[in-house]
C-alpha cells in the first residue's frame, strides 16, 4: 500500500469532516450513515449488526490486522447545544519541540475517538488490506462492544483510543456503577438557628480512573473534601456545635471526580469558619430569606435536617480513591464517589469502581456493598436500596508478561525475544502477544525518537473496549486474537478543554504504516 504524500493533512481534513456530523452518544445515526457511505465509496465490504457496529473489509483478501475505534463522542458545551464547533489552534513551545494543539472553543472537540476514526478512514482511502471495526455508543457504557455480533478474520486487534503518544496499552480496568439510596428520620430545624451555605470552588475534577491517583489538592474529591472542611472547622470549638444538614448536592458525571459540592446546614451557634482556596461559606439571615431559596433545590418548609456527624462518619468508613497499586506503582484498584444528594431525609450516593483484574473488581464491589449495609443512627433500614449496574470485566494483561524482561529484549528485536519465550514453554498466545508487541514497540521507537519520546508499555486504569471485544470474540470461537492500543496525545477529553496535539497524529500515522509493513513482511 502506498500512502499519499501528506498523510497528516489528509487525516485532518477527514477529522474536520467528522466533527461537522452529529454523533453524540445515543445520537449516532447520521455518523453511522456517513461511515457506510464512505466505506462503500472505497470499495470495501460492509457488515453491520443490530447495535450499529460496522465492520469493513476487502472481499477475498486475508487481513492480518483489524483497526478499531468508536464513533460516538461526549458532547459538552456548545456542541451539546447543537452548535458547530469553532476550531482553534495554539502553538506551544515544549523544550525544543514546537507543538500545535487543536481545540474547540467552549466545547468538547471529539478527538476522542474522532481522530482514531479519521486515521482509519485515511487507511481505507489508501486501500489498506485490513479490517476496520467501528463500534457504537462506547461513551455510555460500551454498549456496541458489549453487543457485538460480527466476527473478524484478523489475529491482531489494534485499538486507536489511547491518548498518550509513546504509550502502548496492554490492559485496562473493568468497572461497575453502584447506586445507593436510604431514608433517615429527620427533625425540624428551628428558625432561630444560624443557617449557612458551604460551596466548593477550583477543583479540577478529572477522569475517575486516570486522574484518581493525582495527589494535587485540586484533584481531590470535592464531596469528601467539603465534609472534611466542615469537620475540621468544628474542631476549633471546645464545645462542638451541633450541625444539621438540610441539603447536600454534589458531583457531575458517573465517571468523573466531583468538582461541585454544596451543603446547606444549620448550627445552634454562630460559626466563624475561614474560607480557603476551595471553599467559601456564607451565612443566611433566616429561612425565609430569598438567598436560601436560590441555593437550595428541594427541602420542606420548615426545613428538616440530619446530624452532620452521622453522614460524616458514614462517608469516612467507605474507602474512596486508590485502593491498590502494583510493584510498578500502577493503579490496579480504585473507587470513586461520583454523586451525593441529601434532601428531606433521603440520601442518594453514586459510585464507580474500577480494577485491572476481575478478582480485584469483584472484591471492590463486594466490600463496597458491605460498607453500605452498615446500620446508621436514625436510618430507616427497610428503605435501603443498593443496585449495581454496568459491570464489565477488565482487559487483563497476559499472565506471563514481565516488564523488565520485555525492555531487556526490546532492543534486540523479536527474534531472540520470541525464541526465549518459546524455549521457556509459554503458550502460543503469549508468544504471539510478545511477537506483536515487539513489532509495535520497534515501530513506535523509530518514529517517536525525533520527539525525544521513549515508548512505554502501560496498563490503563480506565475503560477501553479491547477486553469486552476479546470476550465477545471468544464467544464466537475466536480465542487467539492479540489486542493492543495506541493513539495520539489527547488532553482533557469529555470537557470543554479537550485538545489534541496535531503533530502526534502524524507520528501515529507513521507508526501504523511501519507496523503494517512489518506485519505483512
Amino acid at each position: 500500500m502506498t500512502m499519499e504524500n501528506n498523510p497528516l493533512q489528509d487525516v485532518l481534513q477527514l477529522f474536520y469532516q467528522i466533527i461537522t456530523i452529529p454523533h453524540g452518544s445515543g445520537n449516532t445515526s447520521e455518523m453511522c450513515a456517513f461511515l457506510q457511505s464512505f466505506i462503500k465509496a472505497q470499495n470495501y465490504t460492509i457488515k453491520i449488526d443490530t447495535h450499529g457496529n460496522i465492520l469493513a473489509f476487502k472481499e477475498g483478501e486475508r487481513p492480518k490486522i483489524c483497526f478499531q475505534s468508536h464513533y460516538d463522542m461526549v458532547c459538552v458545551g456548545m456542541v451539546a447545544k447543537k452548535f458547530p464547533p469553532k476550531l482553534l489552534e495554539n502553538k506551544i513551545q515544549n523544550g525544543n519541540i514546537m507543538q500545535t494543539w487543536l481545540n474547540a472553543q467552549d466545547s468538547s472537540l471529539g478527538a476522542d475517538n474522532g481522530m482514531g476514526l479519521a486515521i482509519m478512514l485515511y487507511c481505507m482511502k489508501n486501500q489498506m488490506n485490513a479490517e476496520f471495526l467501528f463500534t457504537n455508543n462506547e461513551e455510555i457504557g460500551m454498549i456496541g462492544a458489549k453487543n457485538l455480533e460480527i466476527p473478524i478474520q484478523s489475529k491482531i486487534l489494534l485499538n486507536l483510543d489511547s491518548e498518550v503518544l509513546g504509550e502502548i496499552t496492554i490492559s485496562c480496568a473493568g468497572g461497575y456503577d453502584l447506586a445507593y439510596t436510604t431514608h433517615f428520620e429527620v427533625e425540624k430545624v428551628l428558625p432561630n438557628q444560624y443557617y449557612y451555605v458551604l460551596q466548593s470552588h477550583n477543583f479540577a475534577g478529572g477522569h475517575s480512573g486516570i486522574d484518581i491517583g493525582n495527589s494535587a489538592p485540586n484533584y481531590r474529591n470535592a464531596i469528601l473534601e467539603s465534609a472534611k472542611f466542615l469537620y475540621n472547622g468544628l474542631q476549633q470549638y471546645i464545645i462542638k456545635p451541633s450541625i444539621s444538614i438540610i441539603n447536600w448536592q454534589g458531583g457531575e458525571k458517573r465517571n468523573s471526580i466531583p468538582t461541585n459540592s454544596k451543603i446547606i446546614f444549620a448550627s445552634e451557634q454562630k460559626l466563624n469558619f475561614q474560607p480557603n482556596e476551595f471553599f467559601t461559606i456564607s451565612e443566611l439571615e433566616n429561612i425565609n430569606n430569598r438567598r436560601i431559596k436560590q441555593v437550595n433545590e428541594a427541602f420542606l418548609q420548615p426545613p428538616q435536617g440530619l446530624n452532620f456527624n452521622i453522614l460524616y462518619e458514614f462517608l469516612q468508613n467507605i474507602k474512596i480513591g486508590v485502593l491498590q497499586r502494583d510493584n510498578n506503582d500502577m493503579i490496579q484498584n480504585s473507587r470513586n464517589l461520583s454523586h451525593i444528594s441529601f434532601a428531606n431525609g433521603i440520601l442518594s450516593l453514586s459510585f464507580m469502581g474500577r480494577a485491572n483484574t476481575k478478582s480485584l473488581l469483584d472484591e471492590n464491589l463486594v466490600t463496597l456493598k458491605e460498607s453500605l449495609q452498615q446500620s446508621l443512627p436514625k436510618q430507616k433500614i427497610e428503605s435501603t436500596i443498593i443496585e449495581s449496574s454496568e459491570y464489565y470485566a477488565p482487559w487483563e494483561k497476559q499472565q506471563d508478561f514481565d516488564y523488565q524482561t520485555f525492555y531487556k529484549y526490546s532492543e534486540k528485536y523479536l527474534s531472540a525475544y520470541s525464541q526465549d519465550y518459546i524455549k521457556s514453554g509459554n503458550t502460543e498466545n503469549i508468544t504471539n502477544f510478545m511477537h506483536t508487541l515487539s513489532i509495535l514497540y520497534q515501530s513506535m521507537a523509530v518514529h517517536t525518537q525525533a520527539f525525544h519520546i521513549t515508548p512505554k508499555i502501560v496498563e490503563l486504569h480506565a475503560g477501553l473496549e479491547c477486553g469486552i471485544l476479546l470476550a465477545k470474540f471468544r464467544e464466537m470461537g475466536l480465542d487467539d486474537i492479540v489486542s493492543l492500543s495506541i493513539g495520539p496525545t489527547i488532553q482533557f477529553p469529555h470537557s470543554t478543554k479537550e485538545r489534541v496535539w496535531i503533530e502526534s497524529v502524524g507520528v501515529v500515522i507513521s507508526i501504523l504504516q511501519d507496523f503494517v509493513a512489518r506485519i505483512y513482511d
